[in-house]
């Protein structure tokens, strides 16, 4: 386990944002505990209701494993996808549920919304939390009643969304329907946030997946169909421009977005699921592209990305064991590493 000062000044910059919210229905929750906290969604394996989350006390470089059970005496559930903190709570979608949980950010369950489908990623904006629905809607929750308060039709199967220019722009993966005439959808819905109706739908590479915001517009990474179309990474302005990107990061899976460069990396796979890694970064405003961003010698295989604070936070898996989370400052070093549950997916932080 590594921890060093350098981390906790990187996390200083998302405490004063966390504070600040429209969400004011609940009194301020207890303290998380001495010293910065962070948690790690891990959302185990399909169908073994093993989904857990990990505080990681970034002052004293501690890991506590289990710690939603802790809390709350059960199981987080089963698949959990998402995890973010809005306001004075956490909202965690967990799929294998149908149910979004919300908590204080103390982990403490305040409420399970009942979806009626599988919830998969979320956004907040507003006063309001924005989740994908995998039977092909957007819901809105409302913070104060914690209540879904409207849903919205999108694509097949969405996946990732985020918020740019007032707008949500929503990934239509079609992902259930990969081996069906139909196939992987090859679109990305824009809802308006003011009257919450769909009013576009921009075409892009098979199966969009990540959406991340980006100044005036978002990056998205579409899989392709692991067959003869690759995967693709686009840029979306808010008019419905796609821009070419330059080569060395055209295949991107895996983004985040951290202080106006987009951070990721391209998972390549031979027929022995031997993986080729690559960690590219890309500056849109510079043009810079950076391979590979990470300057350490050791790198992790990568599952997944995001960005907590000031830090891209990388997590591993390899599916059968519990993982590990490694965090970095945007010069590619290594800040702080620690343990994590299986499957590691998502971190996000709060003080």
């Amino acid at each position: 386990m590594k921890t060093s000062v350098k981390v906790l000044l990187l996390f200083a910059a998302i405490f004063s944002f966390a504070a600040c919210s429209d969400d004011d229905s609940l009194p301020a929750p207890p303290d998380a505990g001495e010293g910065s906290m962070m948690y790690v969604l891990n959302s185990g394996d399909w169908k073994s209701n093993n989904s857990s989350l990990t505080r990681y006390n970034v002052s004293t470089g501690e890991a506590v494993q289990g710690y939603f059970e802790q809390q709350n005496g059960r199981c987080l559930g089963n698949t959990a996808n998402d995890i973010i903190v809005y306001g004075s709570k956490m909202y965690i979608a967990v799929a294998g549920e149908g149910t979004i949980e919300v908590t204080t950010l103390d982990a403490k369950s305040l409420r399970q919304i009942e979806c009626g489908a599988q919830p998969r990623y979320l956004a907040a904006y507003g006063g309001k939390v924005y989740a994908t629905y995998y039977d092909g809607h957007v819901a809105r929750i409302d913070t104060f009643s914690l209540e879904v308060d409207a849903k919205v039709k999108v694509g097949r199967n969405p996946e990732q969304l985020a918020v740019c220019g007032g707008k949500l722009f929503v990934a239509n993966s079609g992902g259930m329907d990969y081996n069906t005439e139909i196939g992987y959808d090859n679109t990305v819905s824009v809802v308006d946030l003011v009257s919450f109706c769909e009013v576009d739908k921009i075409e892009v590479v098979l199966n969009p997946a990540n959406v991340v915001s980006a100044g005036d517009g978002v990056f998205v990474a579409s899989y392709g169909n692991y067959v003869d179309v690759p995967s693709a990474l686009q840029y979306i302005s808010k008019g419905g421009v796609q821009y070419v990107l330059p080569d060395a990061c055209r295949q991107m899976t895996e983004i985040c977005y951290n202080s106006g460069t987009l951070y990721g990396f391209l998972s390549q796979y031979d027929a022995n699921w031997n993986a080729t890694i690559t960690y590219i970064s890309y500056n849109p405003s510079t043009g810079v592209v950076d391979v590979p961003w990470i300057k350490e010698e050791q790198k992790p295989v990568p599952y997944k990305v995001c960005t907590v604070g000031e830090c891209v936070c990388v997590t591993a898996s390899d599916y059968i064991n519990d993982g590990d989370v490694y965090l970095y400052d945007t010069d590619g070093m290594l800040v702080a590493e620690f343990p994590a549950g299986l499957n590691p997916v998502k971190a996000v932080a709060v003080e």
